[in-house]
């Protein structure tokens, strides 16, 4: 595609100064795979300060003209909409980057035709049947829900399907390398759509409430999805050829149903507290707790753009048995997200007190808890990619009890810790139990695969041969 060309072409005239190449050179390695997945990174975390850059206007525009009560309804049910539409194709979206490039390295197309059109299938049906059961569950509920909350929940439960489709879609892209594919329609146009429809309603003159601000939502997924697929889909018809396809249903749900633990910590770590939040404070403040959450996802960006380019290049090299060119690529998407997260919390804490300003009177006591979410996402990043190794190679069951167990502590801190210090409570909670996971991760990593992707540790070689 010619956007991906021209990407290029801008990232390597950017790299092109003697001295930064230089640079660049003795921090990711000068091996042709490290270069690669430098390149992707910087592509995706590129588009991802796009994205970011629309997502916070959108919010800041959300806030200001919703209010912080309306804001607050839309945070919570927004939170509710990530969390199903992530979690109910039961790993199988998160599964593509692991079972896809390793079909393909191997040239098992009839495989990956089978898993390809199985998991499309499966995503579309588990999460439309969960959405049916949540539609019961508000029907029967409704005399128990604050009436203000009714409406928005009810668009919502047609939103995170279209959620959890276009989160296999952009997993197909991503396994594939098509990175700007992957991300440009779930973060740029998605985003940008709903800050243009919520403000094309406003200057309209409509009341702009949390139920219209939802609907907003519902059009602007549709419609990013709709495009996603249209790119994948063409991408795809040269890339897998028709033919048979062979199924190994058992082996393909044993291996997505831990990574749904794993993948469902990640997301129920970033918003469990907002959740539990919702049992014992107003709208109003979960509305200010929001507003720091969403300034943080500036610094996690960082994490995620590393993460896009390099999870599906474990698998590929370890399908290869290059062992050492992915101890090497591991240790080094480590280094890179370390001091690039701290460089980027530092930066946003310094901006904090006047993006928070931009969301209107009562963000400002959103600080202390933006301090003490960015010390977790930091711990987080002495871990690197260790979620992905363990999940790429085959120690998901490993990855999946650690993060659900991270998660119970997580949840026990917060109904602790909540009731008695508020927000600030839901703050602490959330960074011990992200900093816990992360060190057990970084250990097992070491301990199970012989990877030291820690910081700390000193690199160890690696004969010459699979890790799994």
């Amino acid at each position: 595609m010619s956007d991906t060309v021209g990407t290029n072409e801008t990232i390597k005239s950017l790299l092109s100064a003697p001295g930064l190449r230089a640079f660049l050179k003795a921090r990711i390695g000068s091996d042709a795979e490290s270069r690669e997945s430098a390149f992707a990174a910087l592509k995706v975390l590129i588009i991802r300060c796009l994205g970011a850059a629309l997502a916070y206007g959108s919010q800041v525009l959300l806030a200001r003209v919703l209010g912080q009560t309306d804001y607050g309804i839309f945070a919570l049910v927004w939170v509710w909409i990530l969390v199903l539409g992530h979690l109910s194709p039961l790993g199988f979206a998160q599964a593509v980057c692991r079972f896809a490039p390793h079909y393909e390295a191997r040239d098992e197309d009839a495989l990956l035709r089978g898993f390809l059109h199985t998991g499309a299938f499966f995503v579309a049906g588990a999460s439309i049947g969960l959405a049916l059961v949540g539609a019961a569950i508000l029907w029967f509920a409704a005399p128990i829900i604050e009436a203000v909350y009714i409406l928005p929940f009810a668009i919502a439960l047609m939103v995170f399907p279209l959620f959890a489709l276009q989160d296999y879609v952009e997993n197909i892209a991503r396994a594939f390398n098509w990175t700007i594919i992957a991300i440009t329609p779930p973060f740029v146009i998605r985003h940008g759509l709903i800050g243009l429809g919520v403000l094309t309603a406003f200057l309209l003159g409509l009341p702009v409430s949390a139920s219209l601000a939802i609907g907003v939502v519902l059009l602007a997924t549709l419609v990013s999805l709709l495009v996603q697929t249209a790119f994948v889909w063409l991408r795809l018809r040269k890339v897998v050829t028709p033919g048979p396809r062979r199924q190994r249903i058992r082996e393909w749900f044993t291996t997505a149903i831990p990574l749904v633990f794993v993948d469902g910590t990640l997301i129920l770590f970033s918003n469990a507290d907002i959740l539990i939040l919702s049992l014992f404070v107003e709208p109003a403040t979960i509305a200010v707790y929001f507003a720091a959450s969403r300034i943080l996802q500036l610094v996690a960006f960082v994490q995620y753009a590393a993460t896009a380019a390099t999870a599906q290049r474990f698998t590929a090299l370890n399908a290869r048995g290059d062992a050492s060119t992915l101890s090497k690529l591991a240790r080094t998407t480590t280094q890179l997200t370390l001091l690039a997260s701290a460089a980027a919390a530092a930066a946003i804490y310094l901006a904090a007190p006047f993006l928070l300003d931009l969301f209107g009177e009562g963000f400002g006591g959103a600080m202390p808890v933006l301090a003490i979410l960015m010390v977790g996402l930091i711990a987080q990043a002495f871990a690197g990619p260790g979620e992905d190794l363990m999940n790429m190679l085959g120690e998901e069951r490993a990855c999946a009890i650690t993060c659900v167990g991270a998660l119970v502590l997580n949840i026990l801190l917060n109904f602790a810790l909540i009731p008695g210090f508020g927000i600030i409570g839901a703050a602490i909670a959330t960074a011990v139990s992200v900093g816990t996971r992360s060190l057990i991760l970084t250990y097992l990593v070491k301990r199970k695969l012989g990877l030291d992707i820690a910081f700390w540790f000193p690199a160890k070689r690696v004969a010459q041969g699979g890790v799994a």
